[in-house]
């Protein structure tokens, strides 16, 4: 009988505050986050790995972070893992996603949910895992202070390292970042995309066993392939952004979250799941955020 496919949820650009009900836009991110997770915590079978791909925070506070990670607690009993966007403050993202008790008193239970014990996963800027002939290699784009990213040349030799120890491994590769190496066709967008993507490009066309590139940032589906690796976004769990928009705009469609299915034999598999019960009408009139 054939293994089953790792099977991982991706989850993406949450912009959670301190105070939970301030709004992003006109939408309270914190509701919109906790129907994601229900969602994902109702899930059958559940996904054997959740992967948070960034702007977790919209302002990099401590106590946003304490929110997530007990959210994340009490609906999701899987391996988390998690990586840096532009919103956030690595210090406090490492530090309150890995535990601090002294906080834990300052975000209250929710009612009538219980705390789910699993094993928990710390994001130390570039990280890797690996699972069932996978390994996923986790980059940090951020550039503190910038919307745009890029990949120090610490994190592409890093990248290098790791594609040469899966190879060495037979394991099929999945890279994964904030900011989207290619262009959205939206001007606005654009200025805030990967700076320098031929450089990582570059490393990834040496490696056949390159699968696939999972992103978030852009706030909307998108999916290409690239010398036969697939590239994929993944919306967010509040707002959307508008495709092929030249000026900030906002979509009128619900939050989502992706399933993956991480085959065997390098093949994947995946899919959207939209939640119009957690759709909220955000501010069409913003003109950035």
């Amino acid at each position: 009988m054939a293994e089953a496919p790792l099977y991982i949820v991706q989850i993406t650009d949450c912009h959670l505050f301190a105070n939970p009900k301030r709004q992003l836009l006109g939408v309270e991110t914190e509701s919109t986050l906790q129907s994601t997770l229900a969602t994902v915590g109702a899930l059958d079978p559940f996904p054997d790995v959740v992967l948070l791909t960034g702007d977790l925070s919209q302002d990099g506070s401590v106590l946003s972070y304490a929110r997530l990670r007990h959210h994340l607690r009490a609906s999701v009993p899987a391996d988390i893992y998690w990586l840096a966007g532009n919103h956030d403050r690595l210090a406090a993202m490492q530090e309150e996603l890995s535990g601090n008790p002294d906080l834990d008193a300052a975000v209250p239970q929710p009612k009538g949910q219980n705390v789910k014990p699993h094993q928990r996963h710390r994001m130390h800027g570039d990280d890797v895992f690996s699972r069932q002939g996978w390994t996923f290699v986790l980059l940090n784009s951020q550039i503190p202070g910038k919307d745009s990213g890029k990949l120090s040349a610490e994190t592409l030799t890093f990248l290098e390292t790791e594609l040469e120890r899966a190879a060495a491994n037979d394991q099929h590769v999945s890279v994964c970042l904030h900011h989207p190496p290619f262009s959205m066709t939206s001007e606005w967008l654009d200025t805030t995309a990967l700076h320098e993507p031929e450089q990582l490009f570059h490393v990834l066309d040496r490696f056949p066993n390159v699968r696939s590139v999972i992103f978030g940032h852009v706030h909307q589906e998108f999916r290409t392939e690239r010398r036969g690796v697939i590239y994929l976004s993944c919306p967010s769990t509040c707002i959307q952004f508008k495709p092929g928009s030249d000026e900030f705009a906002l979509d009128l469609v619900p939050p989502a979250f992706r399933q993956l299915w991480f085959h065997a034999d390098g093949s994947l598999e995946t899919q959207l799941v939209r939640l119009p019960s957690a759709m909220r009408v955000p501010n069409l009139q913003a003109q950035g955020y």
